[in-house]
């Protein structure tokens, strides 16, 4: 009689007193310790799930963001597993969590109560056991997977500039959705570390590698990652932090914004024409020292066209945005559509998450037009559609430079067939892409919708312009140039001689 125990390897001093719970309570238990990874890793899990008689399941934000804990939790539903969460560590929402209709036994802080409850809920679940369903359920994917081919791929000895740029753009997404995970953040760097130090390393690839293991070395931006403090323990400030807004306390060793300090003098003064002397310099200082008024911080919603000036250049009349599809941050792209191959995305869609995090861009700003003012989405029919972006960066060789990475992850899916398939509703849409064309300060790329309509198509353009990104997709019937036409005159909006003021 077996206890399987599923937790994130981020919680293994979180489930000690668990597993010593369950073993002094004399239940047989069965935790990955020792195992390594890869397919026989894997297989051996999954029989210990399929031989089970109780799933426990160590519930805590980093077990909800681990890719094998929900694969594993999925399995063991799909197989009838009896499940037991029981809670080891914060969870930011349990209502968000797949296991909230479920009753969770709290563990976090252990005592003779929660103890009892625990072993009570054991005994009970292994009386609900059920034979395992006939056929068996599919197997899950071994996690990472990808890892492993390109470990693989990396160990061919000669290695083509193309080949190099999907390795750099598949790691680049690999990062990106499972950065938060130990283990698959030291595989993802090994991967950069070993394509970056072979002798075929091109230069563009070597120089994308930097930026990536730059953003490696930093702390995984996500909220399962960040640390929450224990209830009734009220966290100590750090030094040096800054003071919660609304404070009238400034920061410690922080200048006074808009106030000099300038030593006291004593000054001696006799009779009203020295007092005189002293108001006229007062008042001449007042008027030297007045800071100037600089230029006025650039809109980036400016520079979008309006509506009329769209339909002008794409031919045609009623296309309209509205305020369910503009905003003034990257979309959260990769969480509604799956894109395969997956480093594509940016070719697809302007101002997407996976492209603009950690490039430096310090604003953006975007709006898309259709047909109808609705949301139907490019591909849908002859649907017109156009999307378009600005991004702000802090200098032009910055935003230079991600033309640049742009366009070495672009051409890495020259004449790629893309399938971009929408999670709301299961849609999907397949793409035949052309080659990227241009370099920067330029760039841009055609793709054809396969099957039925092979006249609709989409453009793309990215443009670097002063310390701007401008970012463009139009698609429609008979497609030709009209997205460079529109980058161009946002480009005009842009001033030539200041960057954005942060």
């Amino acid at each position: 009689m077996t206890l399987f125990v599923s937790h994130s390897s981020q919680d293994k001093a979180a489930i000690q007193n668990l597993l010593k719970a369950l073993r002094d309570a004399r239940q047989h238990v069965w935790v990955d310790e020792t195992l390594g990874g890869g397919d026989a890793w894997w297989r051996t899990i999954l029989e210990q799930i399929r031989g089970c008689d109780v799933f426990v399941y160590a519930l805590s934000n980093n077990s909800m963001a681990s890719k094998p804990c929900q694969a594993e939790l999925r399995y063991a539903e799909a197989l009838r597993r009896p499940i037991l969460p029981v809670q080891v560590g914060p969870v930011d929402s349990m209502r968000l969590t797949p296991l909230a209709e479920t009753q969770v036994i709290d563990y976090r802080n252990p005592n003779v109560d929660s103890g009892i409850q625990l072993i009570e809920a054991v005994h009970e679940l292994k009386e609900k056991l059920e034979p395992l369903p006939s056929p068996l359920p599919e197997e899950p994917p071994v996690p990472f997977a990808y890892l492993m081919r390109l470990g693989n791929t990396l160990a061919d000895p000669e290695l083509s500039a193309r080949q190099q740029a999907e390795l750099v753009s598949e790691l680049k997404v690999g990062l990106h959705e499972d950065g938060a995970d130990p283990a698959a953040r030291r595989d993802i760097a090994r991967l950069l570390a070993k394509l970056r130090d072979r002798p075929d390393v091109t230069y563009q690839a070597r120089n994308n590698i930097d930026a990536l293991l730059k953003s490696v070395d930093e702390e995984p931006s996500t909220e399962a990652a960040a640390p929450v403090a224990t209830p009734g323990a009220p966290a100590e400030p750090e030094s040096g932090a800054v003071p919660a807004a609304g404070s009238d306390a400034a920061p410690p060793h922080a200048p006074k914004v808009g106030k000099r300090h300038r030593p006291r003098a004593r000054l001696l003064i006799a009779g009203g024409a020295g007092l005189a002397v002293l108001i006229a310099i007062v008042v001449a200082a007042v008027v030297l020292l007045r800071p100037k008024p600089g230029p006025a911080t650039l809109s980036l919603e400016s520079i979008l066209l309006s509506d009329a000036e769209i339909n002008s250049i794409a031919g045609t009349s009623n296309m309209a945005k509205t305020p369910d599809n503009q905003g003034k941050t990257f979309k959260d792209v990769s969480k509604a559509v799956d894109v395969s191959p997956r480093w594509c995305m940016g070719v697809l869609y302007p101002g997407a998450d996976l492209t603009y995090e950690d490039s430096g861009e310090k604003e953006l700003d975007w709006a898309a037009l259709e047909d109808s003012g609705g949301w139907v989405r490019a591909g849908e029919g002859n649907h017109h559609f156009v999307d378009q972006a600005v991004a702000a960066f802090p200098t032009r060789d910055q935003a230079l430079d991600f033309v640049r990475r742009s366009a070495n992850e672009w051409a890495a899916c020259d004449g790629k067939t893309v399938t971009a398939t929408y999670l709301d509703n299961g849609r999907a849409y397949t793409w035949i892409l052309d080659n990227l064309t241009g370099h920067a300060p330029q760039i841009t790329q055609m793709y054809r919708q396969q099957g039925e309509r092979p006249s609709y198509a989409c453009q793309r353009v990215l443009q670097a312009a002063s310390s701007y990104v401008i970012d463009v997709k139009v698609c429609g019937d008979h497609i030709t140039d009209q997205g460079s036409v529109i980058a161009a005159k946002m480009a005009v909006k842009v001033p030539k001689s200041a960057g954005p003021k942060f």
